[in-house]
């Protein structure tokens, strides 16, 4: 049985998931969900870094299959864990899982308006959202939201940290002070916590089952370069720093006791004809690829640009071009890695309290990922709104009375 599901798209194992209790129990099986994940790979989802309402998938990560789709509304991706994908959809959060077609809406908390992490028009403060992180639990097969926020001074770190699990924020009793320095980087989920790497070469860590935060005292690898990327590897947290010759790669070790960055490997950088690149930089790595953007202007109109991306795989130690990704991407364009699940996923549901633009957003999202029609999604989604649009007018009326 497992061979023949191996062979079938994550949107079709999705469906047969729903038939009986037998494929149900196959699809389920912890080893066929870790298998069939490896096998499926990881795809992009990669978004302006500023909001757009265009939205780009690479499926498997192979940029010949780009897929784009405008959300109608401005939209911003803000992280992606097992399965699921934090978006910023019209001054609300939500929690989606594209190829179940569940999600969830979330207000914003009162630290996330006071901080101005959104604006009342819908733009995101590039360095707050990177306060924000998304961690699914496998074990209790559920998922949170967690920000932290500092609300010390100039020199003097203070972080506070609010957690949503399904319904409302709340804020655990921890506060982690420290020297003042801010995040660089979007939080790395790994063993229950999240990990904020700090401009000063140190990470905040917050365990999520204890709710305790503590700090990581490490210090940057000597000859550390301005590109960097901060993920998750084979080994642990995984740091690394590119110049225009070669690619470093760092295991953090030790980090209960004595943690230290230790050199792993050395990678040949790609960069063909520097003299008409004008920008690169490393997007994305999960252990088995490193993914490389490059922006070079085009011979014939110098003025525009074209952008190749190219993948380095550690199995064979090659570099692919794998080919190239619309010119309209800005520069400061995002890229989260994102791998399907058909997984269950508690508090995630399928109700809309609400009419309007959302409903369209979403689904084309979900479309876009899913690879079906926008029409047909939204369709799905929108079959119990007429009955929620009359309990919101309901409910709208009787606060009018009450006024």
């Amino acid at each position: 049985m497992h061979k023949i599901l191996f062979m079938i798209d994550h949107r079709s194992v999705a469906m047969m998931r729903c038939t009986n209790r037998s494929l149900q129990t196959h699809i389920n099986d912890p080893y066929f969900k870790s298998e069939y994940s490896s096998r499926v790979g990881s795809g992009l989802v990669h978004i302006s870094a500023s909001g757009s309402s265009y939205l780009s998938y690479n499926p498997n990560g192979d940029s010949r299959s780009l897929k784009t789709k405008d959300t109608l509304k401005e939209s911003h991706i803000l992280g992606s864990c097992s399965g699921l994908l934090l978006v910023f959809i019209d001054d609300r959060l939500c929690v989606v899982n594209p190829v179940t077609k569940k999600f969830r809406y979330f207000n914003q908390s009162w630290f996330m308006r006071f901080t101005g992490v959104f604006s009342h028009t819908g733009v995101v403060n590039r360095g707050n959202k990177k306060h924000i992180g998304l961690v699914v639990d496998r074990t209790t097969k559920s998922f949170k939201i967690v920000h932290m926020v500092d609300v010390g001074t100039d020199y003097e770190s203070r972080y506070k940290f609010e957690i949503n699990g399904e319904n409302s924020w709340r804020r655990p009793k921890t506060t982690l002070t420290c020297l003042s320095s801010v995040p660089l980087k979007t939080p790395v989920y790994l063993e229950r916590s999240l990990h904020w790497l700090r401009n000063d070469g140190s990470i905040v860590s917050f365990n999520l089952e204890t709710e305790h935060a503590r700090l990581i005292p490490t210090s940057f690898p000597r000859g550390l370069s301005l590109k960097t990327l901060f993920t998750l590897g084979n080994n642990g947290l995984t740091l690394i720093s590119a110049t225009e010759e070669y690619i470093y790669v760092y295991s953090l070790e030790n980090i209960l006791r004595d943690p230290k960055w230790v050199f792993v490997k050395k990678i040949q950088n790609i960069m063909m004809d520097k003299k008409k690149l004008s920008y690169w930089n490393l997007e994305a790595y999960n252990g088995k690829c490193l993914l490389l953007r490059e922006y070079r202007a085009k011979e014939e109109e110098p003025l525009f640009c074209d952008q190749v991306v190219h993948v380095y795989d550690l199995s064979t130690n090659k570099w692919v071009v794998m080919g190239s990704i619309p010119g309209w991407c800005s520069v400061n364009h995002e890229f989260f890695q994102f791998t399907p699940s058909t997984s269950y996923v508690v508090g995630l549901d399928e109700i809309l309290p609400w009419a309007g633009g959302r409903i369209s957003s979403l689904s084309t999202i979900m479309a876009l990922i899913d690879g079906s029609s926008s029409e047909k999604v939204e369709k799905q989604l929108g079959k119990d709104q007429p009955d929620t649009v009359f309990f919101s007018e309901q409910s709208a009326k009787k606060k009018r009375r009450v006024v």
